[in-house]
């Protein structure tokens, strides 16, 4: 009989018995010297028997430590590593319930304190970077897990969710918004639905029958890889860890004339950085024509790029998802709709909730709306991240009802900054048109700034380090000019002192590779307190 609720480690059971001999990773080899050695293949059979080998060493240590079955578990790792994955797979075959926290998280101090809000009686660590790690709590080095012996090791019975509100894993929040990383509980309702809007972004290529396989991007600590990985071994598919993140040209081209790669997936800004240089490279573009899909997410893909990219019959499936939610809406083709609009996966309840107050004026005929989940939707977040008052979850999201049932995103609540008058400005469509008119030969980033003061103001990092402050910042006025024209006199630039052109690279950015907007006010305060004197 079928499991009520189903997970990531019964999907790879049900997989692994369906289709032992195909191939479920593809994984990098290193030499003890740090040669890289091509990729090895593992097969289903070999990594359910890997997974089950983590949960035997891992049992065994947590039971001589005195933990008990069901307690909660930290682990701090890199993530990128086929070992890391098995870890985290491993602990909760094991029947233990991990905390996946990312290397990315370097205090001592924030990782201590996601560990005591999770409850975590153990934490594993990488000892390469925190040798003798001292914590409130039991402390186990990660080790190579298939080097471990376990033979002679018992393995716990697989555990099965019997309850929607019992906790699978954790992970937690980048922290891009509050700058502080929040602990995201995944629950089993959750992530049984999960799993269902996975088969809707992964399901077989209709066109083929060969076995799909895709590159994941990120970190096994992180919500976004961990979702391709469970939603391909649940379809059968092959995932391959790549040896950079994002993958690199070359690294794609062997991965697909070698390995049979039909899938990339990346987050938005390196698809789009991928789809630029495919204007003026044949073999770039050429490449991405060849993959079955081309998925990406993190940010909307910039639009210019994404239309070009269409028009070149590059399939692009571009999602909006969450750590808290997962993936939410989707590209879809086939309805006569434009193909970049998004829309709710099947079985979502969502609400898209007008925004109140007189700021609506700012954008005539485009009415802003909150993405909110209810707690009827399966994919609502555990209860600790939802309003207390009305039980839902609010996204802090805008999207814009373009046709009905089809939205477009118009950026997080605070890409709508107060100004000075206080009307709000929308810095998204700001910057959205720099990148537009001058991210081809100017303009490398664009972040547009200014809460509380008279004007925006737009900071760039130039595409050259050979380009000139004042010759660069009357350029890209010049050419944005009429976009501002049309705006209300509170959203405008209209003067080159309004655009401050930064060294490559000093814009603080997310894990994803997007723009943290507080934080760019925070490092630039001095220069903008300056500018308005």
């Amino acid at each position: 009989m079928a499991p009520k609720l189903k997970t990531h480690l019964t999907a790879l059971v049900e997989t692994a018995a369906r289709t032992p001999s195909l191939p479920a990773v593809k994984n990098p080899k290193w030499s003890k010297q740090g040669i890289f050695e091509g990729w090895e293949t593992i097969t289903y059979a070999q990594h359910l028997e890997n997974v089950e080998r983590a949960a035997r060493y891992w049992s065994n240590e947590f039971s001589n430590k005195g933990l008990k079955q069901r307690d909660t578990v930290a682990i701090w790792v890199k993530g990128l590593s086929y070992i890391d994955f098995l870890h985290i797979w491993g602990i909760t075959r094991a029947g233990y319930v991990p905390v996946a926290i990312s290397l990315r998280l370097t205090s001592i101090g924030l990782v201590s304190d996601l560990v005591q809000k999770a409850g975590a009686k153990a934490i594993i660590y990488e000892d390469s970077v925190f040798p003798n790690l001292e914590m409130d709590v039991v402390c186990l080095p990660a080790v190579d897990i298939l080097s471990a012996e376990v033979g002679r090791l018992p393995l716990p019975e697989l555990w099965i969710p019997r309850n929607d509100d019992d906790i699978i894993l954790n992970y937690h929040s980048t922290g891009s918004t509050s700058g502080i990383p929040k602990l995201v509980p995944v629950t089993a309702r959750w992530l049984d639905f999960g799993l269902e809007k996975l088969d809707s972004c992964l399901k077989d290529d209709s066109n083929s029958e060969k076995q799909q396989v895709l590159a994941i991007n990120g970190s096994f600590c992180h919500l976004s890889g961990t979702l391709c990985a469970m939603g391909s071994h649940r379809l059968g598919h092959c995932v391959v860890i790549s040896q950079a993140i994002p993958p690199t040209q070359q690294e794609i081209s062997i991965l697909v004339n070698e390995h049979g790669l039909t899938r990339l997936f990346m987050f938005a800004n390196f698809v789009t950085g991928m789809v630029r240089k495919s204007r003026t490279d044949p073999a770039a573009l050429s490449l991405l024509q060849g993959l079955s899909l081309v998925f990406s997410g993190g940010a909307p893909l910039d639009p210019r790029e994404e239309a070009w990219a269409r028009e070149q019959r590059v399939n692009l499936l571009d999602v909006y998802a969450s750590t808290e939610v997962g993936i939410m809406l989707s590209t879809a083709k086939g309805d006569g709709a434009n193909p970049a609009y998004l829309r709710p996966f099947p079985g979502t309840k969502y609400r898209f909730v007008a925004e109140d107050g007189p700021e609506q004026d700012n954008s005539p005929g485009e009415r802003l709306l909150e993405l909110i989940i209810p707690p009827e939707s399966r994919d609502c977040p555990h209860v600790s991240l939802r309003n207390p008052m009305t039980g839902d979850f609010h996204t802090g999201d805008l999207f814009v009802e373009a046709i009905p049932g089809h939205y477009v995103y118009k950026g997080r609540n605070d890409d709508w900054i107060k100004m000075m008058v206080p009307l709000r400005c929308d810095t998204k469509s700001i910057e959205d048109n720099v990148m537009d008119l001058c991210g081809a030969d100017l303009v490398s980033a664009a972040v547009c700034v200014g809460t509380g003061r008279p004007s925006p103001v737009l900071l760039v990092e130039p595409l050259t380090d050979a380009a000139s402050d004042v010759s660069l910042n009357e350029e890209i006025l010049r050419r944005i000019t009429p976009f501002h024209e049309r705006r209300y006199d509170h959203e405008r630039i209209e003067n080159a002192k309004h655009i401050l052109v930064v060294p490559k690279g000093t814009l603080p950015r997310t894990a994803k590779g997007g723009f943290q907007r507080q934080a760019v006010e925070r490092t630039f305060k001095e220069a903008l307190d300056k500018l308005f004197a």
